[in-house]
């Protein structure tokens, strides 16, 4: 991201954290099950994800993180990251609405957006469906299907076959993710919670995500979620996944000479993940 649109979503945020010192229309609940699919009206959230994953036969060991904010706007529409995220229906509203068999959402924004002297602009665009059906006190069902490429002006200057890497991780200059996840929690007492979230996904040689695929993967997580106050959540598993390429001839070396890594067809992890999310 250039620094200039850093400055801009640093001042954005600051107005919305000031606008966000107004009282919220509601408060979450001690209960993470009986959450909106979108935040309350004036409330904000900055969460940040950290992942410790292992890789085999590779042997590749990494620690990743993940940053997030969101504010709501209104209570069926909310700022995440650079973009936007609207409730079309409500299983639950709080302003005296008809309650909706359940929720259903609709984001479209960005993961980033940048400059290069040698690509020219670098647009990470995202989109996705999610929906969310609260059962009784006890249940929270999930499911969202997503979207999310990386589009860059010029790719000519990379004349060669993109590589992988030890985790199947392609570095094409353009590509797509689809991904299908899902989510069932339930609320074990009145702070804590219990869920698993399985999820399949497919990468792509194109922004199109009908284009060649170049990996797939599935994965599955148990996690434990406990919302001591209720302006704070943390949330911590254990996750396993697997990821697959396309059994094809790959580019040996490099035009200078220099040899490509050549991974093997599949990869499994296994991975442990903990995330702290504020609300105010």
């Amino acid at each position: 991201m250039t620094g200039a649109a850093v400055r801009l979503a640093t001042l954005a945020a600051v107005a919305l954290a000031a606008w966000a010192c107004a009282a919220p229309s509601r408060r979450l609940t001690p209960r993470v099950v009986e959450d909106p699919i979108v935040l309350p009206k004036r409330m904000a959230s900055v969460s940040s994800e950290i992942s410790f994953v292992h890789y085999e036969p590779t042997d590749f060991q990494g620690t990743f993180g993940v940053p997030g904010f969101r504010f709501g706007l209104t209570n069926r529409l909310e700022w995440v990251d650079l973009g936007l995220r609207f409730a079309i229906l409500d299983d639950r509203p709080a302003d005296g609405r008809t309650p909706m068999p359940f929720s259903l959402a609709v984001r479209a924004g960005l993961m980033g957006i940048g400059y290069s002297s040698a690509e020219g602009m670098i647009v990470l665009p995202v989109a996705s469906l999610s929906a969310l059906k609260h059962v009784a006190d006890r249940w929270a069902l999930s499911l969202a299907a997503g979207w999310r490429a990386q589009w860059v002006e010029r790719t000519s200057f990379f004349a060669i076959t993109p590589a992988y890497g030890r985790t199947l991780s392609y570095s094409g200059r353009r590509g797509s993710t689809i991904t299908l996840s899902g989510a069932v929690t339930r609320q074990l007492s009145e702070r804590i919670a219990l869920g698993i979230s399985p999820a399949v996904s497919q990468t792509n040689d194109c922004v199109d995500p009908t284009c060649g695929w170049v990996s797939q993967s599935a994965s599955g997580a148990v996690f434990v979620s406990v919302r001591p106050w209720d302006w704070l959540t943390v949330s911590a598993g254990p996750d396993v996944g697997v990821r697959h390429r396309p059994d094809a001839v790959l580019p040996t070396m490099f035009p200078d000479g220099t040899p490509i890594y050549i991974p093997p067809t599949t990869v499994t992890w296994f991975g442990v993940s903990g995330s702290a999310a504020f609300y105010w």
